[in-house]
């Protein structure tokens, strides 16, 4: 639901909601959580609390004036500095929805999550130039979102892309689907304890869990906040001694030096790099010289299965035997070949259900190996 008022009469308000069927207080936490992270990507920095503000660069758009854990945040916003005199009230607030949760809810209860933003006539103008206002900057942006190419995006993004949210984080916390790769991995790096290895999009962690098993050192990293922050949770004994480092990084530009580790891995992530040579190129940067490298390929034949459904299918890239040879040829490795493994015996190693076995059995998936020559 979206409403707009302008003029004197309306003082120039915007109020979005939307019912969902979640506790209030969880759905309030969720709101939050959800409004930093997309800020976040567009270069502003949202910071809760009682002292909370917020922050666009180094310049201070609003700061919370009132604060109600799990209820209500209330801000005093300033979206016009050459307005110096001028602010306008920004209000975020959980309450029961009641009945079901309209829209959106499930069983009885729920909550109504409501962004309100009043006194945007000062600085926009009167009701014609608010109207102006609100459909070409709010209600396209609305409309644009539930686009089926935005919400894909969006869709591809929270679950696979770019993890984030309880619900991926709850996955990633212990991807068992996942792990009949980790062990081919494992199996193909031997690591020792004399290994250091960078892992390019750790997600969870889970496989660094079982690498350090072998005594070696590692370091990470990813793309997603969430995922970072869950994999120095999974492995915060490891990061305590100072046997593991994760950051926040692009795997087109890995903060680390050249020759830095003995090995690197790579699952999961192949198919959606707009540039794997360029990544593959940097891996070997930082590989010494002899390193080795194992990278879980995107097969072709996953494509519209449950390891490829839309709409993350139709945004991911995927590469037969010879397209992913050449990407690591490309990339200045050397040693590269395309081996298939298959990965039933693994499921089974690692407790995938009986019934789901079938989704392992096959010609085998793909990995590429290689080295640092």
């Amino acid at each position: 639901m979206a409403e707009t008022g302008g003029g004197g009469g309306g003082g120039g308000t915007v109020r979005v909601s939307v019912d969902v069927g979640m506790e209030p207080a969880a759905a309030f936490a969720a709101l939050l959580e959800g409004l930093a992270d997309g800020l976040a990507r567009r270069g502003i920095r949202f910071e809760g609390g009682p002292q909370g503000r917020v922050l666009q660069g180094e310049a201070e758009v609003g700061r919370v004036v009132a604060w109600q854990p799990g209820e209500r945040a209330a801000l005093e916003w300033r979206p016009a500095p050459w307005r110096p005199g001028d602010a306008a009230q920004l209000e975020l607030r959980a309450e029961p929805a009641g009945g079901g949760g309209g829209g959106g809810g499930e069983g009885e209860g729920g909550a109504r999550l409501t962004v309100e933003l009043r006194g945007l006539d000062a600085v926009v103008g009167d009701a014609g130039e608010l109207t102006g206002w609100f459909a070409s900057e709010v209600a396209s942006a609305l409309v644009t979102a539930t686009s089926p190419a935005a919400l894909g995006d969006w869709v591809t993004d929270r679950q696979a892309r770019r993890p984030s949210g309880a619900r991926s984080r709850a996955v990633y916390q212990d991807p068992v689907y996942h792990r009949p790769n980790f062990a081919v991995i494992l199996q193909e790096l031997a690591l020792t304890p004399a290994d250091y290895l960078v892992e390019v999009g750790c997600g969870g962690g889970a496989l660094l869990h079982d690498a350090l098993a072998s005594g070696c050192r590692a370091a990470a990293v990813d793309h997603s906040p969430d995922m970072v922050r869950l994999a120095r949770e999974r492995n915060a004994a490891a990061v305590a001694a100072g046997r593991l480092e994760i950051q926040e990084a692009s795997a087109e530009r890995l903060p680390f030096p050249d020759d830095s580790f003995s090995c690197a891995a790579m699952t999961g992530v192949l198919g959606f790099l707009p540039d794997p040579v360029a990544v593959l190129a940097e891996m070997r940067r930082v590989l010494r010289h002899g390193g080795r490298l194992v990278v879980l390929g995107s097969d072709p034949e996953l494509r519209d299965t449950p390891a490829a459904p839309e709409p993350m299918a139709s945004r991911l890239r995927f590469y037969d035997d010879q397209e992913l040879e050449a990407l690591g040829r490309a990339a200045g490795l050397g040693s590269v070949r395309v081996v298939r493994r298959d990965l039933a015996p693994y499921a089974r190693g690692v407790g995938i259900p009986e019934e789901h076995l079938v989704l392992f059995e096959g010609a085998g998936s793909r990995f590429l190996l290689a080295r640092k020559d």
